[in-house]
């Protein structure tokens, strides 16, 4: 059996399509039989809520709650619907698209990340490594600011959003929130402040450095 690309086949009215068709043509039989066409389904997700949290639906945006806190998160209504009855949420697609159908796995993937944050923030923790000069750092205000890297005379700072906690202690960094996507973006342009250019970087190893990412070590210490 192997895969032939013909568009005139005799007695199948492929022309009257308008697209090809694949087709699988039987050598031993010598005859052409068309590949049958997938079914279309609509992509749906089902979740069912923990004891103590509710979901509260409104037409562009949902929030989880708890008692520890709660989490909203905005959706394409244009693309998903999602439904709550009796603390199962059924996550719908509109049509049955495969970039709808990828949505319908993501927004499943947020509500258990929500529920998981809710019940236990992400921890991210990171080292700040000064191997040729010693750097400064100071956390303020919700601003984060490193001093002296590679003997630099400007300072680096970023913002750390009100939602994320962070803790430094000498040259360990700790973040924490509920929302990962925020601490693990924080995490992120902390790490970036201290990108080096046109150095080599085995040998210019100062900076800051991500080693462990939700509970997950990455770089030994």
């Amino acid at each position: 059996m192997s895969t032939t690309r013909r568009t005139r086949v005799r007695g199948t009215g492929f022309r009257k399509m308008g697209k090809f068709r694949p087709v699988l043509r039987y050598r031993a039989k010598k005859f052409i039989k068309p590949m049958p066409i997938p079914e279309k389904v609509i992509p749906i997700k089902t979740l069912e809520l923990p004891e103590n949290f509710t979901i509260k639906i409104n037409k562009n945006d949902f929030t989880i709650e708890h008692s520890n806190g709660s989490l909203t998160r905005e959706y394409p209504s244009s693309s998903i619907e999602i439904n709550n009855k009796d603390n199962i949420v059924e996550i719908k697609g509109k049509s049955h698209n495969k970039k709808v159908k990828a949505l319908v796995g993501t927004f499943s993937a947020h509500i258990l990340n929500m529920i998981k944050g809710i019940e236990e923030p992400f921890v991210y923790n990171l080292a700040i490594k000064s191997v040729h000069f010693p750097m400064t750092a100071n956390y303020n205000n919700n601003k984060f600011e490193l001093k002296n890297f590679l003997g630099g005379k400007f300072n680096r700072s970023t913002t750390v959003p009100s939602n994320v906690e962070l803790k430094l202690n000498g040259s360990d960094i700790e973040l924490k929130s509920s929302d990962i996507e925020a601490v693990g973006m924080t995490a992120t342009r902390l790490e970036q402040l201290t990108r080096v250019k046109k150095r080599d970087r085995r040998v210019f190893q100062d900076g800051i450095f991500i080693t462990h990412k939700a509970g997950k070590k990455l770089w030994k210490n």
